[in-house]
């Protein structure tokens, strides 16, 4: 009896350990989620996620805000995104604002800036390295983490500017390919401004912050904490 109980308070003071000093965690590579991408940047490091929207719109309207609300209802709502308590904007131009302006990630921008997809691939690591024709990655994943294939709605020019003839709300207006890396990810060819497609959604740029480990004190209260508990359980048992 004794031993019994011997290793079940050993057993609880080690989860206390493991729980305090945050071990325990969801299992899989390091790059396999968007969490643990985030958590492998140090201290201060910066970062944006974009994605596909899994629903679709037309692009009659020349507001960008419609296109910036469109994208954030998605990201509110997406299993990935909606965990991260970000600001989100349409990666898209009209005639008024072009998509640099309207995302805050301009070509002439080389500071790190790290943009993930959901599915915690990095897209690009500045907003010159994202304008410059050519992704890491392909965005192609939606706010839920699921692949898509899609043509995505842009009305954008390679090095993120709008386009007097083919910006959202104009009759036609320029799309991407979402599971491209080339150029084609942001400019593939233009369409009918009636006829629907996803959008790209990108966040607002996130400086990451440490979360300091508990204090030896903690850990030991929680360890004597659990350690009585087992003792009752123990207790009623025998």
């Amino acid at each position: 009896m004794t031993f019994k109980f011997l290793k079940m308070v050993l057993t609880t003071c080690s989860y206390a350990i493991f729980i305090s000093l945050g071990v325990l965690s969801v299992s899989g590579t390091a790059s396999a989620t968007l969490i643990e991408a985030i958590a492998n940047l140090n201290e201060g490091d910066k970062y944006r996620v974009v994605f596909v929207t899994s629903t679709t719109r037309d692009a009659t309207s020349s507001d960008i805000s419609d296109y910036n609300d469109f994208v954030s209802n998605l990201a509110l709502s997406g299993t990935v995104t909606s965990t991260l308590g970000l600001e989100w904007t349409a990666l898209a131009s009209t005639s008024a604002v072009n998509a640099q302006v309207n995302t805050g990630i301009s070509n002439l921008d080389s500071d790190t800036v790290n943009i993930f997809n959901t599915n915690g691939e990095i897209i690009a690591t500045s907003g010159e390295d994202l304008w410059d024709g050519n992704l890491a990655n392909p965005i192609r994943y939606d706010e839920n983490r699921f692949k898509t294939n899609e043509i995505v709605r842009t009305g954008t020019t390679s090095n993120g500017e709008n386009n007097n003839n083919y910006e959202l709300g104009e009759v036609e207006s320029y799309t991407g390919l979402a599971f491209n890396q080339i150029f084609v990810w942001i400019n593939f060819d233009f369409d009918q401004g009636e006829n629907d497609y996803s959008f790209y959604g990108v966040s607002e740029s996130v400086t990451k912050q440490i979360v300091e480990a508990p204090a030896p004190g903690t850990v030991i209260l929680l360890s004597l904490g659990l350690a009585g508990l087992s003792f009752a359980l123990y207790r009623r048992q025998s």
